[in-house]
């Protein structure tokens, strides 16, 4: 490059450049709709530079265009575009609201951008950022880098490799190894916005927040940093100290302490292996309550064995004065449950799970291997999630099936049947005992039925089979042998056996559909009845309802003591 020095002197504007220079041709007209550049500097050289005929501007450069002010050690300003220039050493750039600095720039004063390199600060006073390389649209008040960007608000640090600031609506925009640090919160993401008035954070790629009120992620959401209230969608997740909370759409309402969660709800405890999945979850944190609907699964799960228990609606309620102990499980409306030794039915159902005991309620029906127990309510106990203990309430009846597929049966006002290894062990019943079993020959040969009445008595089990009978008071009992047993003998009075109700594991996750309102039909009115007609109705009977048996061979009996 060859330079021709001109001398010291004092460039006050682009006229006085073109003096200086003693070229009597008008400078050529700025391009598009950028204002004239006007520059000053202490000394000025003419030559070349890539090419192009340049002036050379040394000491005190000073640019201005409009509003904005350029500053350097040295400049370059072409020849062909005097609103152009290359700028060097301790480069300022000020505009109302906005200063940058950086080691070296480019600008172009028609479309006013500049593209500032090396250790680059741009400042306002929402911001400071500082990156290696930065490129300034002065008219959009847009910068954006690519080479790895540190901001510093007032109370927190954003780094990103990519990145745009837009001055007037102050929002930042990242791309790639996005982190985000604030007081509240502590952001990872891949792609993201941040608005410097609002403190909303919004990220449109894989995202982690870490803040007080939990473990965040989300495929895309926002979050505000001040009050923490959080909207996020795409396969998004919450970690709070007591739950894992996924679901495909999240909020969380930080002054309510608020939490939903929809489309594939899962709520996963934190102090236990206990599951609950649905499409719809609401959590208020402070309460220690959550409530999930929308087809609701509890799924506790165990080394050799896993519970199921659904219903219409699922409320799980933490023990919040001693957040150690676990809380309770409330099910209502079409409670079903699955495990591979124990299936029930009810209506309502409370399941305690720091004591492992299930309290269920409005017809409740069990079965436990081939037994088959229901009452007015029963309370039920697990031990390492086995069943272990079944006390039946009211109108309380036990059916198990034999070998042969006969029906021995106990009933009574109350009962405590006890298992061991899943298996029935015992039954004590108390009040209006009643019980009816066969007595076998081996596994082949029915030898007769045993039938007793008592106040109270107990049965004892083995591998399912009734091994003998203790009664607690004098018993009315009978033992009737196979050829004189008719159908109504064979059965006590309630009894129902209800093997098509059970569920299967299939059965108690199937998808629940809103419940079908029925209008019973109006009887048709019937032709009025003369008074023998009526008369002749009181005295008539009612034929004996009929119990569906299957008919087996008949032996005889064997029976123990």
């Amino acid at each position: 490059m060859k330079f021709t020095k001109i001398g010291l002197v004092s460039l006050f504007s682009l006229f006085w450049v073109n003096l200086a220079l003693g070229q009597g041709t008008p400078a050529p007209a700025p391009q598009g709709n950028g204002q004239p550049v006007e520059v000053s500097a202490n000394t000025l050289q003419s030559g070349r530079y890539n090419g192009e005929e340049v002036r050379r501007l040394l000491g005190n450069v000073v640019m201005r265009q409009g509003q904005t002010t350029l500053t350097s050690d040295s400049a370059y300003q072409y020849a062909s575009d005097r609103n152009k220039l290359e700028v060097f050493g301790n480069v300022h750039i000020t505009q109302p609201g906005m200063d940058a600095t950086s080691a070296t720039a480019s600008y172009d004063g028609t479309r006013r951008i500049a593209n500032m390199r090396g250790g680059v600060t741009l400042r306002d006073e929402q911001m400071t950022l500082t990156t290696p390389s930065l490129d300034y649209d002065l008219n959009a008040k847009r910068a954006y880098y690519t080479m790895a960007g540190n901001i510093v608000g007032p109370d927190y640090t954003i780094q990103s490799q990519l990145g745009t600031y837009t001055s007037d609506d102050k929002v930042l925009t990242f791309k790639k190894n996005i982190k985000y640090l604030g007081q509240n919160a502590e952001v990872v993401s891949d792609t993201m916005s941040y608005n410097t008035v609002t403190k909303v954070v919004e990220f449109f790629g894989p995202t982690t927040i870490k803040s007080p009120d939990g473990t965040l992620y989300a495929n895309r959401g926002t979050y505000n940093t001040v009050t923490r209230e959080s909207n996020f969608r795409g396969n998004a997740s919450i970690k709070t100290p007591d739950y894992l909370i996924k679901g495909e759409v999240l909020t969380y309402d930080k002054t309510k302490e608020y939490y939903t969660a929809s489309r594939n709800v899962s709520m996963t405890s934190i102090k236990d292996t206990t599951i609950i999945t649905g499409q719809t979850a609401l959590y208020w944190r402070a309460r220690g309550r959550a409530k999930v609907y929308g087809s609701p699964v509890m799924r506790t799960i165990e080394k050799r064995d896993t519970m199921y228990l659904s219903a219409d609606t699922l409320v799980s309620v933490e023990n919040v004065k001693d957040k150690t102990k676990k809380g309770k499980l409330f099910a209502y409306n079409d409670v079903r449950i699955f495990k591979s030794d124990l299936q029930g039915l009810c209506d309502s159902l409370t399941f305690d799970q720091q004591d492992s005991t299930i309290y269920m309620s409005r017809n409740p029906r069990l079965w436990a291997n081939k037994n088959q127990m229901t009452a007015d309510s029963v309370i039920l106990m697990l031990r390492n999630n086995t069943i272990d203990q079944m006390r039946m309430f009211g109108n309380s009846f036990a059916i198990s099936i034999d070998t042969l597929e006969n029906y021995n049966q106990v009933k009574g006002r109350s009962m405590i049947a006890r298992f061991a290894n899943g298996k029935i062990r015992r039954i004590d019943v108390n009040g209006n005992a009643e019980s009816l079993y066969f007595a076998l020959q081996g596994d082949s040969t029915t030898m007769g039925m045993n039938r007793a009445v008592s106040s109270d008595m107990r049965m004892m089990f083995d591998e399912g089979k009734v091994q003998y009978i203790t009664f607690l008071e004098q018993p009315d009992a009978k033992l009737i042998p196979p050829h004189e047993l008719k159908d109504p003998d064979k059965r006590l009075k309630g009894f129902v056996w209800r093997s098509d109700e059970k569920p299967t594991r299939a059965h108690v996750l199937a998808k629940r559909g809103p419940k079908k309102k029925t209008t019973p039909a109006k009887p048709a009115a019937s032709p009025a009845k003369s008074k023998k007609d009526q008369k002749a109705d009181k005295k008539a009977k009612p034929a004996p309802k009929q119990n569906k048996v299957l008919k087996k061979p008949l032996a005889k009996v064997e029976t123990g003591n």
